[in-house]
């Protein structure tokens, strides 16, 4: 063979692996829920000064929740290696397109801009240390916690509810009731994301010692918990209107994300099988962007 011809076979190749593991390093990040994330933050801007914040505290607020999301999302992967060899084995690490240690000094380069961005803003004596300890809970939840079921939900959950507080602090108006209240809705729609999140995953998480509700108690169970939490939330989330903090502008679109909560739910409860689970998260997902819409015209 020409000693030419060998280099021109192997580059494409080794473009295409660069370009693989470039997208699935974004993959990882699950760029929907932390912009989803960042977005709630900066509507918790708004609604704790009832009008828009400085583009700096914004883009700061979205930074913040944007990064650190990506790389605990990264981090989770890379913890879960094993487990997805038998759940999930196309994920990126498993499937051989990102290693375990380009996936941690990836993730460590996005908690650092999150980090960073958290310095930004009247409060930051408290926004910089909260930032930081939601990281540090995040990664000791990934290498550990995890397995103690509704303990290691309940820490998810908390850092997931955490931007609608977040951002008032950002903006030195914490305390603010509607960010309070959204912040306790956040908190239990998300646990009834988690148990429904544990339904595809039983014989990768049995195999681990992870004790999901759908291990200890079977999926259907752990549909029908997920779609009563949910179902409760949805019941609660109309107050802060009767309460008089929020206005009609929160109430419409509040209506069409709740619906898409429960349908969601509904459908996972009555067949907690993978498939169907995995279909509906996006649902579920969708749903919990129109109540972020709903949060942010709350004011109106």
């Amino acid at each position: 063979m020409p000693q030419g011809g060998y280099p021109i076979m192997v580059q494409p190749y080794q473009g295409l692996t660069r370009k693989r593991r470039i997208s699935s390093l974004i993959g990882m990040m699950r760029v929907r829920n932390s912009a989803l994330m960042g977005i709630a933050v900066v509507a918790s801007e708004w609604v704790a000064l009832k009008g828009p914040a400085s583009l700096v505290e914004e883009i700061a607020g979205f930074f913040v929740a944007f990064f650190l999301t990506a790389g605990v999302m990264i981090t989770n992967d890379y913890f879960d290696r094993e487990v997805d060899r038998i759940n999930r084995p196309e994920r990126p690490i498993p499937s051989g397109a990102v290693t375990g240690k380009q996936a941690i000094a990836f993730s460590a380069a996005l908690f650092a801009v999150g980090i960073a961005s958290s310095v930004i803003g009247p409060w930051m004596p408290i926004a910089f240390p909260l930032a930081f300890f939601s990281v540090i809970v995040s990664l000791v939840y990934n290498a550990g916690l995890k397995k103690k079921g509704i303990l290691g939900n309940a820490i998810v959950s908390f850092n997931v509810a955490l931007p609608f507080i977040y951002g008032s602090i950002m903006v030195g108006r914490p305390g603010s009731l509607m960010n309070d209240l959204f912040f306790a809705y956040a908190f239990v729609a998300n646990m009834a994301r988690e148990v429904f999140k544990g339904i595809p995953d039983v014989t990768g998480d049995k195999s681990r010692g992870v004790r999901t509700f759908a291990v200890v108690h079977g999926t259907k169970i752990a549909g029908l918990v997920g779609f009563v939490l949910m179902a409760l939330d949805v019941a609660c989330s109309p107050l802060p209107y009767f309460m008089g903090v929020a206005g009609i502008g929160y109430l419409i679109p509040l209506t069409v994300g709740d619906l898409l909560l429960l349908h969601s739910s509904f459908a996972m409860a009555k067949r907690p099988e993978p498939r169907v689970v995995d279909k509906e998260k996006g649902e579920m997902l969708l749903g919990m962007g129109v109540i972020i819409l709903a949060f942010l015209l709350s004011p109106l």
